[in-house]
């Protein structure tokens, strides 16, 4: 059995007009809430949406207990498989990822040609290492790319105290107010809602 067919994928919309591969985060896996909806709102704009499992959540599915990420090259390793099996028919294809997904993604850029990458809340510098940036990994892919990154997010608090460059291929859009799940604070949560549809149409107004 090939690897592609061991990775366990949601596929969604196959006449979709174009294709969107959709990459989950490293603490949850393609069901989450934030995963749905985003999955199901790219769905209703008319494109098929694909949420593989990583190698490693398939292991917490089958077995219930939490598991850390594989490494960076058996995660690649894994999606590249299943793209070469998706991409057979050539559609037009999207990679999108959250946190850790879009990490991944980058890295399947070149070889899979994908004509847009969107990455949900970008890992710039993990928060126990703020010295430890990750912006020169967005220079793998040159695809455009848009970043949609909370104004609250630890994960790119550096980025709000200092002046930074992107390469030229990407747009990062700020949500004000939001978290690395695109949450607002308990006291505004009812923002929470609102914050996720500006992502969402910021989302469809790209990859149109």
């Amino acid at each position: 059995m090939s690897l592609s067919q061991q990775v366990h994928y949601q596929q969604q919309n196959l006449a979709g007009r174009q294709r969107i591969v959709f990459l989950h985060g490293s603490g949850g896996g393609p069901d989450t809430a934030f995963m749905n909806y985003f999955a199901d709102n790219c769905v209703a704009a008319g494109y098929e949406v694909v949420r593989p499992d990583f190698p490693y959540w398939q292991k917490v599915r089958e077995t219930g207990k939490p598991r850390p990420p594989n490494k960076m090259p058996v995660l690649v390793d894994a999606i590249a498989e299943l793209l070469n099996t998706l991409q057979q028919d050539n559609k037009p294809l999207v990679l999108m990822g959250k946190s850790l997904g879009s990490r991944v993604m980058l890295r399947l850029a070149e070889q899979h040609k994908p004509h847009a990458l969107v990455a949900l809340g970008f890992p710039f510098n993990p928060p126990s290492k703020p010295q430890n940036s990750r912006l020169e990994e967005l220079s793998m892919a040159q695809a455009p790319g848009l970043i949609l990154q909370g104004t609250r997010d630890p994960f790119s608090k550096p980025l709000r105290q200092q002046p930074f460059n992107l390469p030229a291929n990407w747009q990062l859009q700020w949500l004000e107010g939001a978290d690395h799940g695109f949450a607002a604070t308990k006291a505004k949560s009812a923002q929470t809602p609102l914050i996720w549809q500006q992502a969402a149409d910021a989302i469809r107004g790209f990859i149109a």
